[in-house]
């Protein structure tokens, strides 16, 4: 029997994932904040609930499905006009409140970031101590903790995501314009989105050791040689770079491969479409 999954955000990672698993024979359920985008929901196969977010706790509306055996979570903790950033852990938690009523709840994917680690160096691992510098990072950070401290008998899976790249999100543009960025010696942590929604459906549909994983490409160019030639290659205005001498620094997503088997469809950034 394929799951029921309850998706929280059927954004640029929440839609096409939803789209996926339906083609696995899943049911799903996906949330959106816009009425429009329900009729688009329904044609995809996707059961759908406008789901609103205010920065008033008591007006925010979360009702995920009593059927739901896997919840993901995929809300960006700056979710817009609608709520914002001082709002996120009231969400999160509002969303952990639903699932102790979910009796069948076997798994809870949870779509954090590598920018947790904030100021770490070396080689960032799971077991790193991560040290969030910004509002975004601690706000991310503190819905880790609050995910971890579950409320039942499910798995859980915080993601922490590279930086993403694929449709609508071409990392050529990053940098456009823009001279003499310090850093060129930096490496990028990037992740393409195929292989974050072939890595969630992975979780969702086999047996995986909960826990806490990295997601990025095998491989970190320098910041001064990755974003100039991906500039190049789709037209974009060429930046350039200072480069300095900054300690060695990247992420690494061993574990993901361990624990699971997954080689990387796109482990190169610099040869991603």
């Amino acid at each position: 029997m394929h799951p029921f999954v309850s998706i929280i955000g059927t954004g640029w990672l929440g839609l096409p994932l939803a789209k996926l698993l339906i083609q696995a024979d899943c049911q799903v359920f996906g949330t959106t904040t816009r009425e429009e985008k329900i009729a688009l929901l329904t044609a995809e196969g996707i059961l759908s609930n406008k789901m609103i977010f205010t920065h008033n706790e008591s007006k925010t509306d979360i009702q995920i499905p009593h059927q739901t055996e896997i919840l993901v979570i995929t809300l960006p903790p700056t979710l817009g006009k609608q709520a914002p950033l001082l709002s996120y852990i009231d969400i999160i938690q509002r969303i952990i409140y639903q699932t102790t009523h979910l009796v069948h709840l076997k798994k809870l994917l949870f779509t954090s970031s590598t920018s947790v680690y904030g100021l770490a160096k070396g080689i960032l691992t799971e077991e790193t101590a991560i040290q969030p510098h910004t509002p975004s990072e601690e706000t991310l950070a503190q819905a880790e903790r609050l995910i971890n401290q579950k409320t039942g008998n499910y798995a859980v899976y915080v993601l922490r995501l590279g930086g993403l790249a694929g449709p609508g999100r071409e990392p050529g543009f990053f940098f456009k314009d823009k001279k003499d960025i310090p850093g060129g010696e930096i490496s990028i942590n990037l992740v393409h989105q195929q292989d974050v929604l072939e890595i969630m459906k992975h979780i969702i549909l086999k047996e995986t050791p909960e826990g806490t994983f990295n997601i990025c490409a095998d491989e970190h160019p320098a910041r001064g040689i990755f974003y100039p030639q991906r500039a190049l290659k789709v037209g974009a205005q060429e930046a350039t770079f200072i480069w300095g001498n900054e300690p060695e620094r990247y992420v690494s997503n061993e574990k993901i491969k361990k624990k699971t088997g997954y080689t990387f469809v796109y482990p190169d950034p610099l040869l991603f479409p």
